[in-house]
């Protein structure tokens, strides 16, 4: 088996002080095989914010995966920056890939980066996948090793949980979700909403369906009427996947009993 703790929005500069202990304790009693961060480390892409991002990780014993989100890339308070050179506080705290490849003996984890530091609309927070990234990851999965579980990881979300918001969806993302399903992609994993939600969409196989899996807030006190959580995903020697979300309550971490998933 192969267990994955996916994380998101951990939104360093605006933390709940109290979970970050029994996050990493929790992520510790799991034993995964590997963390998965979708985006969002940061508040303001501050350097103080990055380094305890860095350092958050760098305490965990499990190797991390870790994604772009539009919060990890300066805003208002350094423009310049923003726009000559987006990430480079990240490549100094976190590292050189935007878009990273984790293969394991039964997973294979493709990053894709849909941050933008400008578009052509009002709302630069929102994401969007290019064609040329479209051409990338399509040669990317295409290389992965037989056998492998393939898994798909980008901050902003490849589908909404609710009609209001629809608009939300990163760009190209109905392009996006076709390519995955023709390379058999089994798991879509996201954030960005602060909404933890499961949807299970048609697979390339009849008996295999895809799975878009969302995380909520992880540890900001962002919160949008939901509580922090995060993901434990488990894939077992059949390709089969579970998923348990476990949320943050005055008891601790414990698991999510609510109803998150649709059809």
């Amino acid at each position: 088996m192969t267990r994955l703790v996916h994380l998101s929005d951990l939104h360093f500069g605006k933390t709940d002080l109290r979970l970050i202990e029994p996050l990493r304790q929790e992520i510790e009693h799991a034993k995964p095989d590997l963390v998965v961060i979708s985006g969002d480390l940061t508040l303001r892409a501050r350097n103080r914010e990055f380094s305890e991002a860095a350092k958050f990780i760098s305490d965990l014993s499990a190797p991390c995966f870790v994604v772009p989100g539009n919060h990890d890339i300066p805003y208002y308070h350094a423009l310049l920056e923003r726009f000559a050179d987006p990430y480079r506080r990240w490549r100094q705290h976190i590292g050189d890939a935007l878009e990273p490849t984790w293969v394991g003996e039964r997973v294979a984890v493709v990053g894709i980066n849909t941050v933008r530091r400008a578009q052509w609309r009002l709302n630069w927070a929102d994401g969007k996948i290019s064609r040329s990234q479209l051409a990338r990851i399509d040669r990317r999965l295409a290389a992965v090793p037989k056998g492998r579980v393939r898994i798909v990881v980008g901050h902003h979300p490849f589908l909404a949980p609710e009609p209001r918001l629809q608009n939300r969806v990163v760009r190209r993302a109905e392009a996006a979700l076709s390519l995955f399903r023709r390379h058999r992609v089994s798991l879509v994993l996201a954030g960005h909403l602060h909404l933890p939600f499961i949807r299970t969409l048609p697979g390339a196989a009849p008996n295999r369906p895809m799975l878009v899996v969302h995380g909520g807030t992880t540890i900001s006190t962002r919160l949008r009427g939901e509580p922090n959580a995060f993901n434990v995903i488990d894939v077992d020697a059949q390709g089969e996947i579970g998923i348990e979300t476990r949320i943050w309550t005055e008891s601790g971490w414990q698991r999510d009993e609510r109803k998150h998933q649709a059809a």
